[in-house]
């Protein structure tokens, strides 16, 4: 049964293409003529305030404005270090040069009361004991009201409106249907076409000839862009340390790199073990401890030695026969002793030495139930290793070190060659780099056999080493033969995301690029690169582990 009349139908079906013309208009997946609105092209982030950055021969300038006020960074170009005893002056459109004032975290400041909405050329000047520059650049100062996103962020309505529009148009019209008011379609219709001019054109909201993109990323935080360069402000890189240095040709010498292992001098060193079964005990003094400093032939120990049941009851046998012995024989010394110059002399003699060796006899027997041996240092040096307790048991095959003496100012390094270029010609001088300092290694010798598939090669080092005994190091032995080429300290280059080594090149004053490098080994502390970047780079030799840690 119908509800409408034969002149209401006409109008209701003009009010329904009318909902959904305005239903597809206010979809905002659609797009005009021309347009895509496929996966939004990354933008070139924007600090979150005005600056500007400049370049000139001796320093690189970042200026930032900041409430009114400009807050200048200045570091030196070629290593990126700041310079915070300068003179800088600033002029403002071919204005007077104002001097700028010297903050305690290492900027210069000055207030910028001129910093009204526009671009403004500023000259700075940087005077100091080693540098002097002059840089020019403009700061652009967008005006807030202009520049701050509406309410969809494009400065158009939201698209929460139309939609919303629609849906309570479409619900007045389902009312007055269900009324059966007479009209009620051409209401509906004269609703819909008010809502006509509020529709923007093109449907995607997008300028003539151009995709609907986000807004660029902004904000003063280090983060990682999408073409993979690093945008590190100022702030960042003075509390990361960073630092640069411009890559220059020089003489490389390619070196191999050897696991080493410092040990002492067995010239100048020792150990000391129980030579007997018995037990342990300290001298008169105690045991030395670990870091004191012993002398040759001083006693460190004791071992008092101990019989077994069966030899202990031998011996207390032939105790107390010698203690019987030496009664009969003292009684025949008081007697001859009384019957002088009615025996001989030689008779007296006799039996006093009788009497003596049998007290020796009882002496030695006696020292053999309970005796001790000492335990001397065989070298001048320090105690390195101590595993005496008193009472400690020792068997005769116990190879159990009782004390290390080692001489820390007779250190040496033992490496290990496993490629074959070693096992003749002579020895280069090496270097291992230890706790920040490179010593020098000369060579001493080398191993007539491989050990566990490797050449043994021995170093002395020219001066002290700031390393124990035992300490792993890494020895670089130089080839024969040098050349030219590009060298970087070993961290410089790290593992990017790809897994291959990666140089940062320090392009704009807050910019990085990772480059892809191929290296080869330069000594201790240095790489040579191949490839990847070239002589007049600068890339960034402190800090490039933290700037990788960035996304």
């Amino acid at each position: 049964m119908s509800y409408l009349s034969a002149a209401a139908r006409p109008g209701l079906a003009l009010a329904g293409l009318a909902l959904a013309a305005t239903l597809a208009l206010t979809s905002p997946s659609l797009a005009g003529p021309g347009h895509d609105h496929g996966a939004p092209a990354a933008a070139t982030p924007a600090p979150a305030h005005p600056s500007l950055e400049a370049t000139g021969g001796d320093v690189e300038l970042v200026a930032t404005l900041r409430d009114g006020t400009l807050v200048v960074y200045v570091d030196r170009l070629l290593n990126n270090v700041p310079v915070t005893d300068a003179a800088v002056t600033l002029s403002v459109g071919g204005g007077n040069p104002q001097p700028m004032q010297a903050a305690s975290d290492g900027t210069y400041t000055i207030e910028a009361p001129w910093a009204t909405a526009g671009e403004h050329a500023l000259t700075f000047t940087v005077t100091g004991d080693t540098v002097a520059d002059l840089l020019i650049g403009t700061l652009d100062v967008h005006d807030e009201a202009e520049a701050g996103p509406t309410e969809d962020g494009h400065g158009h309505v939201s698209d929460i409106a139309l939609p919303l529009a629609a849906l309570l148009v479409g619900l007045a019209g389902g009312w007055l249907l269900a009324r059966r008011r007479p009209g009620g379609p051409a209401v509906i219709a004269l609703a819909l076409a008010l809502c006509l001019p509020l529709i923007p054109q093109g449907g995607a909201r997008a300028h003539e000839g151009h995709d609907e993109a986000p807004a660029p990323a902004s904000g003063d935080a280090p983060r990682r862009l999408p073409d993979g360069s690093l945008f590190v402000p100022k702030p960042t890189q003075r509390l990361l340390q960073v630092r640069t240095m411009m890559l220059e040709v020089g003489a490389v010498s390619p070196t191999h790199t050897l696991p080493g292992r410092v040990i002492a001098d067995p010239n100048r060193s020792g150990r000391v073990q129980a030579p007997q079964s018995g037990r342990i005990m300290p001298p008169e003094d105690g045991f030395p401890r670990l870091g004191d400093k012993v002398a040759a032939g001083q006693v460190l120990g004791y071992v008092e030695l101990s019989l077994q049941a069966t030899d202990r009851g031998s011996v207390a046998e032939q105790l107390a026969g010698l203690e019987k012995e030496i009664s009969l024989a003292r009684q025949d010394v008081a007697r001859l002793e009384q019957l002088v110059g009615a025996v001989t002399q030689k008779s007296i003699d006799d039996a006093r030495t009788t009497l003596a060796g049998l007290q020796r006899q009882r002496t030695a027997l006696e020292r053999a139930l309970v005796s001790r041996i000492p335990l001397t240092a065989p070298v001048d040096g320090i105690v390195a290793a101590s595993n005496a307790v008193a009472g400690l048991m020792v068997e005769d095959r116990d190879v159990t070190i009782l004390f290390e003496i080692v001489d820390p100012q007779s250190l040496m390094v033992e490496a290990l060659a496993f490629e074959g270029g070693f096992a003749s010609g002579p020895l280069q001088p090496a270097m291992i780099r230890v706790e920040g300092q490179d010593v020098t290694l000369a060579p001493v010798g080398r191993g007539p056999a491989r050990q566990g598939g490797a050449i043994p090669l021995l170093f002395r080092p020219e001066g002290a080493l700031p390393v124990v005994a035992g300490d792993i190091v890494t020895v670089a032995v130089p080839m024969a033969v040098g050349r030219e080429g590009l060298l970087v300290p070993r961290e410089a280059v790290v593992r990017g995301s790809d897994g291959l080594p990666t140089l940062f090149v320090h392009q704009a004053p807050q910019q990085f690029i990772p480059h892809a490098v191929r290296v080869a080994p330069a000594g201790p502390t240095h790489v040579q690169i191949l490839d990847g970047v070239g002589a007049g780079e600068r890339v960034v030799v402190q800090g490039a582990e933290l700037l990788n840690q960035i996304r």
